[in-house]
C-alpha cells in the first residue's frame, strides 16, 4: 500500500508543474492502467487454458510529433490454470508484460485522439508452482485506443484495446497463445 501511495504523491506533484496537455507535442506522459486480461487460445489440445484475470501495469511515453509517440510499458497478472497436463498444487501463474511501442494517433478537436499501438517486448512467465521453472518469451503487441485530453489540463483518460502473441514454448506447451487485454487508465503529462 505504501508504494501506490506514495506513486500518488509523485504523480501530483509532477502534475502541479505539467502545462496543458493540448500544447505539447515535446511532451512525456506517464500512465498507469487497470483492466481485464483475457487468453484466447488453449495451452493443449485436452483443453488447458489460464483463466481470464485483472491486470495492472503503467509505462511511460514520449511524444514525438503531433501524431507519434514512442512509449514503454508493463503490465502484471496473476491468472489461473485450469486443466490435467500439470501437476501442481498452486495452479496460479503471475505473468509480467513488457514491451516497446509505436503509437500512431489523430488528435482531433473535440479532445479525443484516437490511436493504433504496435510493439514489440518479452511476457515473464512465473508458474507460482514451486518445482517449475520461470521463463521469458518474445512477444508481439498490437493495439488500438482512444485518450480523451481533459480540457486545458495536463491530464487524459485512456481506454485500450490490445492483442499481445507470444509462443509459450514451454512447461510441456508448445502453442502460440493469444492474450486480448482491455485497460483503462490516465496519463499525465509533462513537459520536457
Amino acid at each position: 500500500m505504501n508504494r501506490i501511495l506514495w506513486a500518488a504523491l509523485v504523480g501530483l506533484a509532477l502534475a502541479t508543474q505539467a502545462q496543458p496537455l493540448k500544447a505539447q507535442s515535446g511532451a512525456l506522459a506517464l500512465f498507469g492502467y487497470g483492466g481485464r486480461d483475457l487468453p484466447l487460445s488453449n495451452l493443449d489440445e485436452e483443453g488447458d487454458h489460464l483463466r481470464a484475470d485483472w491486470m495492472a501495469g503503467g509505462g511511460v511515453a514520449v511524444q514525438l510529433s503531433t501524431n507519434f509517440a514512442v512509449r514503454g510499458s508493463f503490465a502484471i497478472v496473476e491468472n489461473g490454470w485450469e486443466g490435467t497436463s500439470l501437476e501442481v498444487s498452486d495452479s496460479t501463474f503471475k505473468r509480467t508484460f513488457v514491451s516497446l511501442d509505436l503509437q500512431a494517433g489523430a488528435p482531433l478537436a473535440s479532445g479525443f485522439v484516437p490511436y493504433f499501438i504496435a510493439g514489440a517486448g518479452w511476457v515473464k512467465i512465473d508458474p507460482q508452482e514451486a518445482a517449475l521453472e520461470q521463463f521469458n518469451k518474445f512477444a508481439a503487441r498490437f493495439g488500438t485506443g482512444v485518450n480523451y485530453v481533459i480540457d486545458n489540463s495536463f491530464l487524459a483518460l485512456i481506454l485500450e484495446l490490445d492483442t499481445w502473441i507470444y509462443h509459450l514454448g514451454g512447461l510441456g506447451y508448445n502453442r502460440v497463445q493469444y492474450d486480448i487485454t482491455i485497460i483503462a487508465g490516465l496519463a499525465v503529462a509533462v513537459p520536457l
